[in-house]
């Protein structure tokens, strides 16, 4: 499960894949956006389901904005 973890986090950080964004876009509707009962599903399989697509556009999102930083701040922690 944490090998998992790990590897989609570090795969989400590749915004340029078309296939790889149609997967999480998938897996994000699958979490979130279905409207029968699965919705409610409180199973530990649907939190852990939504626990890890959340983390993997939180780090996307980081891995994205990280250029937006002030450039003396950029270029001390990435030169």
């Amino acid at each position: 499960r944490l090998r998992e973890l790990v590897v989609n986090s570090v795969m989400a950080t590749d915004i340029m894949d078309p296939f790889l964004k149609n997967l999480r876009n998938h897996r994000w509707d699958k979490a979130f956006n279905n409207t029968d009962a699965q919705n409610n599903d409180t199973s530990r399989e649907a939190v852990n389901r939504k626990a890890t697509i959340v983390i993997e556009h939180i780090i996307q999102a980081s891995d994205v904005s990280h250029t937006m930083q002030h450039w003396n701040v950029y270029t001390k922690w990435n030169a």
